[in-house]
């Protein structure tokens, strides 16, 4: 029987293990062992209450009981989510077993995943310390990257592929520290600057775009989140987070931040980044000032954002009601947003707060054209082309006058459209 419980656990045949040991049980009540196949069984099938109570029949029947029991609660109290009870079993056990890798792997694993970056690597190193292997290597590595320890991360790393470069943790994590090897001397001038102003918000984003580019979402993330919390005001970190959080398979999470999707850090232009960081910065400086909030939600609005643009049109215009380029941006946003009525209402706004502003006119003209009203939208591309010729408004005014029946006016557009082109004008 002993033999067929060996085999059975062995193959992880738990359920015909259980009835095995309880029969040994009966007839051997104090094997410590037996007790030990018996809950290691329920555990596996998940059976946590079954197991709860052999673990009280356990201590009741076997004195000492064996340190195994409390390592079995802490597997118990860990699946059923109680970490911090876990975390104490585990303790009772490795008390008396200091030297036992398989517990102390445990709560190294345990104190990584709840982020206690420093238990975590002391508890890797004792483990390392019993039997030096790729899995804690690469741990460790993992936990000294989270802490920005580079050497000592790099050196787990390199260890850990030369203990087993084919293990999946070894090649899972490979490809990170391989990115991360090409710019760790731009991450590590930027730690020694975040290290002098830890708070500046700036900073913060900065770095976090360079790890978002190194293919480390996870520290980019950290760095993100950070910064939103110190400037709630600013985009970059949240578009920053958003990116992260795309990285890291958690997309679902982009809604609450206002993003819309797809977003992918390579759509996002130098030159974009460069603006949207210095009105970032501009409005840290001066928060009642609309005309910062017009020109950001300009930015988000050219890069598929409506939802952030339409907030800081609305901010433009709560700051300053008659700002003109507020209503057009929030005009634009709007129609994106597929709320045209309200759109139309913020264009006519705008071109009654400053008649001088060819893009509302063009814009406005477009929505008329969108609502069948061609003669009103004739009006409007005159009106911006009387401030200034582009090429986008002659052809909607063609357009436009095509619809009416007006040949030989749209003719004259279509002449007036090539002359401009012709000249390199846009």
């Amino acid at each position: 029987m002993r033999r067929q419980l060996a085999r059975e656990m062995h193959h992880q045949s738990y359920e015909s293990a259980i009835p095995l040991a309880r029969r040994l049980i009966r007839i051997a009540p104090q094997d410590q062992k037996l007790w030990q196949n018996l809950v290691q069984a329920q555990v596996g099938l998940h059976d946590f209450d079954g197991a709860r109570v052999s673990l009280g029949d356990w201590r009741a029947a076997a004195h000492p009981v064996s340190a195994r029991a409390d390592e079995f609660e802490g597997d118990i109290l860990q699946e059923e989510g109680n970490t911090g009870a876990a975390l104490q079993a585990w303790q009772r056990s490795v008390a008396t077993q200091p030297k036992n890798q398989r517990l102390l792997s445990k709560m190294a694993a345990l104190h990584q995943r709840e982020q206690r970056w420093n238990d975590a690597v002391t508890l890797w190193t004792r483990a390392l310390q019993v039997k030096d292997n790729a899995t804690g290597r690469i741990n460790r590595a993992v936990c000294h990257r989270r802490l920005r320890q580079w050497s000592e991360a790099f050196e787990d790393f390199r260890h850990a592929q030369k203990l087993g470069a084919d293990e999946p943790a070894v090649q899972r994590w490979r490809h990170v520290f391989e990115t991360l090897s090409k710019y760790l001397e731009e991450i590590q001038e930027f730690d020694a600057r975040v290290a002098a102003l830890p708070d500046d918000p700036g900073l913060l984003a900065d770095r976090s775009l360079l790890l978002l580019r190194a293919g480390d979402p996870e520290l980019a993330l950290d760095d993100a989140e950070q910064a939103g919390k110190l400037a709630s005001w600013a985009i970059r970190p949240r578009l920053f987070k958003a990116l992260a959080l795309i990285a890291l398979n958690r997309s679902r999470e982009v809604e609450t931040l206002s993003i819309r999707l797809p977003l992918r850090l390579d759509s996002l232009t130098p030159e974009f980044l460069e603006t949207i960081s210095r009105i970032d910065s501009a409005i840290a400086v001066e928060r009642d000032n609309s005309e910062h909030y017009a020109a950001r939600a300009w930015q988000l609005n050219e890069i598929g954002q409506p939802v952030l643009a339409l907030a800081d049109a609305q901010m433009a215009v709560q700051l300053e009601a008659d700002s003109a380029s507020g209503h057009v941006e929030e005009s634009y946003a709007l129609t994106k947003l597929g709320r045209t009525e309200e759109a139309f209402a913020q264009i006519k706004s705008a071109t009654e707060l400053n008649a001088d502003l060819a893009p509302a006119w063009q814009y406005r003209g477009e929505l008329e054209m969108a609502r069948g009203d061609n003669l009103a939208a004739v009006e409007s591309f005159s009106r911006a082309l009387a401030l200034g010729k582009s090429s986008p408004a002659l052809i909607k005014r063609e357009e436009c006058y095509r619809r009416l029946g007006l040949i030989a006016r749209a003719d004259e557009d279509h002449r007036a459209l090539l002359e401009l082109t012709s000249r390199g004008m846009p």
